[in-house]
């Protein structure tokens, strides 16, 4: 290896520190809701009452499971929190939140494994009404 291969793969690793650092900070800002734990999906919902319709996607952006139809969105929230723990997704980010609409994403982008883009990787809650 030569000097300069080790100069791009030193520079390669502080860019990697440096996001996963703002990444963290963002995450333990309180004022900043764009950027929270999974468990504070609930606190920062900004969905109206009423019928939803509820998607988890893959880090690829593709469908990973329809979750269907809810009477409410804290019944979809708890069903996308469920999965969330499941693949130990503990912090996202709030892609959009409005009244009838809210998308968020796993923080972290997961590339362990073959199989990086089939993982779970989000999840969108939308108004029916």
């Amino acid at each position: 290896m030569g000097a300069l291969e080790a100069v791009a793969i030193i520079c390669f690793v502080i860019l990697v520190v440096i996001v996963v650092m703002i990444k963290e900070q963002r995450l333990s800002d309180p004022d900043r809701l764009d950027t929270i734990y999974s468990n504070q999906m609930q606190d920062v919902c900004l969905l109206r009452n009423g019928p939803v319709s509820a998607a988890l996607f893959r880090q690829s952006g593709n469908l990973y499971r329809d979750l269907g139809l809810f009477d409410d969105w804290k019944s979809a929230m708890h069903e996308i929190e469920t999965s969330f723990r499941r693949a130990k997704i503990d912090a996202v980010y709030v892609v959009k939140n409005t009244p009838d609409h809210f998308e968020v994403f796993r923080l972290h982008h997961s590339h362990r494994g073959k199989a990086e883009g089939k993982k779970l990787g989000g999840a969108v809650i939308a108004s029916e009404t």
